[in-house]
């Protein structure tokens, strides 16, 4: 009976449109110790997962550098190694979550998320879902980065939001931290593939710990292949003590590419 119909998020942007374009990156983010690996094969491999079972998922968000593992005491190998990649590296989308789907099948985000069923946030059918969460929910790049959502009334009077939409009130009122006790990792597009991922050629910068950037080889590899380095000294922090400072330098990335202003 379509006058008793509800919209779920993936339904709302069907119906959607937008002139804005993201120009940020993809972002993938590991623990150190894989540096030799990926180099080597010049690729981000697939792996088993174990939110989706039985699928081997790489995963990726959009602009930010937001997941991590954390380490209390961490070794250097241990801390976050971040590659910044062109956003059309993806040879096959298999799901685009608006927040860590980890987060959310873990019930870290609140109950007011968590109650809808998961495939209706999943907006891989949408063409342009990205572009459309930022606009419509950030307002742009920066805001995005930045994790400044825009109001929760301010998006439902703009785009004529009723309680037939409680799955998109739902999303305002998490990237607006409502009762949020997860980290930033619920502000950020998540995007998932179940292809290898190759970097070469789509690597336009990475972030690592110094005793990394110190390699006389690493930086040779980046040098020759034009990679944007960046990196940050270690301390005897946790490794969510970190998570700054990857932002910070993930920003400077984009500044020197032109990619975001501000």
């Amino acid at each position: 009976m379509d006058g008793l119909r509800e919209y779920t998020l993936a339904q709302f942007l069907m119906g959607q449109s937008t002139n804005f374009h993201s120009g940020l990156p993809l972002v993938h983010s590991t623990e150190s110790a894989n540096i030799w690996t990926m180099l080597r094969d010049e690729q981000v491999a697939v792996t088993p997962c174990d939110t989706f079972t039985g699928e081997n998922l790489a995963y990726f968000f959009h602009g930010r550098p937001a997941y991590r593992k954390f380490h209390k005491h961490p070794q250097d190998w241990e801390l976050p190694f971040v590659l910044v990649l062109k956003s059309t590296c993806l040879i096959n989308i298999r799901r685009i979550f608006p927040f860590d789907s980890g987060a959310f099948f873990s019930a870290r985000l609140p109950s007011y998320v968590s109650r809808f069923d998961q495939a209706g946030y999943d907006v891989s059918e949408q063409g342009g879902a990205v572009n459309l969460l930022i606009d419509i929910f950030f307002g742009g790049d920066v805001s995005y980065f930045h994790g400044k959502a825009k109001p929760r009334e301010e998006v439902a009077r703009r785009n004529g939001l009723n309680m037939r939409y409680a799955q998109v009130l739902a999303l305002c009122s998490l990237y607006n931290r409502e009762h949020l006790e997860a980290d930033d990792r619920s502000l950020a597009i998540e995007i998932q593939t179940d292809e290898d991922v190759s970097i070469k050629d789509n690597l336009l910068g990475v972030v690592l710990p110094r005793s990394y950037f110190d390699d006389k080889e690493l930086k040779k590899y980046f040098k020759q292949r034009g990679v944007q380095v960046r990196q940050y000294d270690i301390y005897p922090i946790n490794s969510e003590a970190y998570v700054s400072n990857v932002y910070e330098e993930v920003k400077a990335i984009y500044k020197k590419l032109g990619l975001i202003n501000g």
